[in-house]
């Protein structure tokens, strides 16, 4: 599948799991949904949702509310809890996760869902908006090709990550597999 209809056919299933199935209005109920990473950037190639819900407040046992709604509203073959205030992982956000599997539409979604707080999130999306700018339509069509090849790979959200690809195609013009294999080993001495 040519990679932009790949690309608008998950946003199109993105924005049913969030606006038609309720996902947005749920987490409305516990804090500020913001949508993040590929689907801000318009950028996906594989049906992985980010949400950071803006929360400085929520306790442990809301979240796990959240999780028990979220389980009755998507009926996930499984959810992956993680409580980053104390595991304090150096990439990871400083806040509590949902990692939620199912299958929708006919297809296996991942959903991230991170509670972190208004600072965090502040951070985070200012990030991704300094990489939007910084995008033309040909950076954009190398990360679209050089996700498409890569997100299979068992060192993907490992070793390497999305982040990853951004910088190496943004600010280094890599643009193809080959070389960015070259890059990544040359930055972090990851071998693809």
């Amino acid at each position: 599948m040519e990679l932009e209809i790949l690309n608008e056919t998950i946003l199109d299933e993105a924005n049913k799991i969030l606006y038609k199935l309720g996902l947005h209005d749920l987490l409305g109920k516990y804090g500020n949904p913001h949508v993040s990473g590929s689907y801000l950037l318009n950028m996906m190639t594989w049906r992985d949702l980010d949400i950071y819900l803006e929360s400085d407040e929520i306790s442990q046992a809301d979240f796990f509310e959240l999780g028990k709604e979220i389980s009755i509203k998507l009926e996930p073959l499984k959810m992956n809890f993680r409580n980053e205030r104390i595991g304090k992982t150096s990439h990871l956000p400083h806040g509590l996760y949902w990692g939620i599997h199912t299958h929708l539409f006919g297809e296996q979604w991942k959903i991230d869902i991170w509670a972190i707080s208004s600072d965090e999130v502040k951070q985070k999306q200012e990030s991704v908006e300094e990489l939007n700018r910084q995008m033309d339509e040909d950076k954009r069509k190398s990360i679209l090709t050089l996700k498409y090849h890569l997100h299979h790979h068992p060192k993907y959200r490992k070793e390497f990550f999305s982040v990853d690809i951004y910088e190496a195609v943004v600010h280094h013009q890599v643009v193809t597999v080959k070389r960015f294999e070259e890059w990544l080993f040359q930055k972090n001495g990851i071998i693809l």
